[in-house]
């Protein structure tokens, strides 16, 4: 995925396949999130947000942990935890792709609020998914698709666009391949589809 001007945090290695109270270097609380035998291979600790008075204060954000998991069979895992009265707890896990390739946590639809967006090999092909908390407290995916190319594009109002271009192999034999793009801007509700010149 293309982006300018982020700063995008993203632990390659593995850190430790941990299960329990906190991770072995005292950090944050993985339990629920990280099983015996799974690798953690990425960690991301996302404070509460937004501050009183702010876009979105209405519907506050918790403090939430964003995990990229290797499972036991070897597939990675994007998992969401979140404090609840009983202790840590997973809320939320998806895996939109084969393979995890990087994560970033921004206001991608200006209304204050942090949204998830993840991008994904399948096959071969670039795959996005965009994770939203409702103001019930539910993760849901505001946006999964994939491409050859993804890109964000800022708008005027702050907001992100994703341009995603895919071959429509409608070529007739012995002509070069022919790509369209979509673009998909936040709706209020998700990041639709809309009409391009």
């Amino acid at each position: 995925m293309r982006r300018a001007g982020l700063l995008i945090v993203l632990a390659v290695s593995p850190l430790a396949a941990c299960r329990g109270a906190a991770s072995p270097a005292g950090g944050p609380d993985l339990t629920g999130l990280v099983q015996p035998g799974e690798i953690l291979v990425m960690l991301r600790r996302v404070p509460a947000t937004p501050a009183p008075g702010s876009p979105g204060a209405s519907a506050p954000v918790p403090e939430f942990l964003v995990t990229v998991v290797q499972m036991q069979n070897g597939k990675m895992e994007l998992r969401i935890g979140e404090q609840r009265p009983q202790g840590r707890a997973q809320v939320h896990a998806s895996r939109p792709g084969d393979e995890f390739r990087n994560l970033a946590v921004e206001d991608l639809n200006a209304d204050g609020r942090p949204e998830i967006v993840s991008t994904w090999t399948g096959g071969q092909l670039e795959v996005v998914e965009v994770l939203g908390r409702s103001p019930a407290g539910s993760w849901t995916t505001l946006l999964q698709n994939a491409g050859q190319i993804v890109e964000e594009r800022r708008q005027a109002d702050r907001s992100t666009a994703f341009w995603i271009t895919s071959r429509t192999y409608e070529e007739e034999p012995g002509h070069p391949p022919v790509y369209q793009t979509h673009v998909y801007r936040w709706d209020g509700t998700a990041f639709s589809a809309v009409e391009t010149p």
